[in-house]
């Protein structure tokens, strides 16, 4: 695929089809994340992924401790409890807004689509060690973005959220996974009746990102 191509193709897929996901192809895709670069090549990731009955346990109890109304404790800061700076807060506010009137009354849709984990047939869960420098966060991220265009490079769609790490303790029963932090990234193939897939959030103009000096 042409790389202007896999660019186009990467926004956040809200609901998946139930169309497995073969091994090989999730390999391929963690794979390919590999090239990422890193600071002195520390590499500082770990993969974990769910997937099969293993991703379907692990949508339940979500959806059970959602509904129970258990609240999150995210190992990463608290969404709730961050404080934006007013240009972030800008921009989420903005798509607060044009999503609900994208939606028009079917916001339902929107909320069921995370109650259930976007319905991911494959959930990928990256890790670091606890003791990393705020460096191996960058790095990781480099690794998340890189990892999204490889999966959508090979047809698949992607859902970096931070529903799926609300419950940790659900992650490492079903994945023996260390006391580590975790990003989770749904993989599977967008299900293209879902008006919630249609939705593409606006960037920004590039002026107000960005500022080339070149004089003195």
């Amino acid at each position: 695929m042409e790389f202007k191509d896999v660019l186009a193709r990467e926004h956040a897929t809200r609901k998946f089809t139930d169309q497995r996901v073969s091994e090989k192809t999730v390999r391929k895709v963690i794979e390919e994340a590999q090239r990422t670069p890193s600071l002195l090549n520390s590499q500082p990731w770990r993969i974990y992924v769910a997937e099969g009955e293993v991703a379907k346990a692990i949508r339940k109890e979500h959806e059970e401790k959602t509904l129970a109304n258990e609240e999150p404790h995210e190992e990463f800061d608290s969404l709730l409890k961050v404080e934006w700076d007013t240009f972030p807060s800008k921009n989420m506010a903005t798509m607060s807004e044009t999503l609900d009137y994208f939606l028009r009354g079917e916001t339902d849709d929107f909320d069921q689509a995370q109650l259930k984990l976007f319905n991911a047939p494959v959930i990928v869960f990256l890790t670091i060690p606890k003791q990393s420098p705020a460096w191996s966060i960058f790095d990781l991220g480099g690794f998340s973005q890189t990892l999204m265009l490889a999966a959508n490079n090979r047809g698949l769609s992607t859902m970096p959220a931070h529903a799926f790490v609300k419950y940790p303790e659900v992650i490492r029963k079903y994945l023996n996974i260390p006391e580590d932090e975790t990003i989770g990234i749904g993989l599977g193939y967008p299900n293209k009746k879902a008006t919630i897939n249609d939705y593409k959030s606006k960037r920004v103009p590039l002026d107000e990102i960005l500022k080339i000096k070149k004089n003195l």
